[in-house]
């Protein structure tokens, strides 16, 4: 079973991991408006174009609006083997030092 944080912890994962890819699952307005420094923009929308191209190597931490989204891209990519981490609730109270604004 995949492990489920709350988002403050995120900035612990950022400073000492160096083997993580933190994927935003919001639109690209959403994004544009504010994120977390480093993430990228995969939609959740658009999951059938970009969920082969993730690296089981690295830790993945997905976050969305509000904690579903990510909950549910982390139940279908664990059993395959990808490290997969879920960010509760979202990212709707970070207020941590990597949050950028557009």
């Amino acid at each position: 079973m995949f492990q489920t944080i709350p988002i403050w912890e995120i900035d612990n994962y950022i400073d000492y991991n160096d083997n993580i890819m933190i994927i935003d699952l919001r639109n690209r307005q959403s994004y544009r408006k504010s994120h977390i420094k480093g993430a990228v923009n995969l939609p959740y929308e658009e999951m059938d174009s970009w969920i082969n191209s993730l690296q089981k190597d690295k830790l993945l931490i997905f976050y969305c609006a509000r904690g579903g989204q990510s909950m549910m891209v982390c139940r279908k990519l664990e059993p395959y083997g990808y490290q997969v981490l879920n960010i509760a609730n979202g990212i709707a109270y970070y207020r941590g030092k990597y949050m950028v604004w557009g």
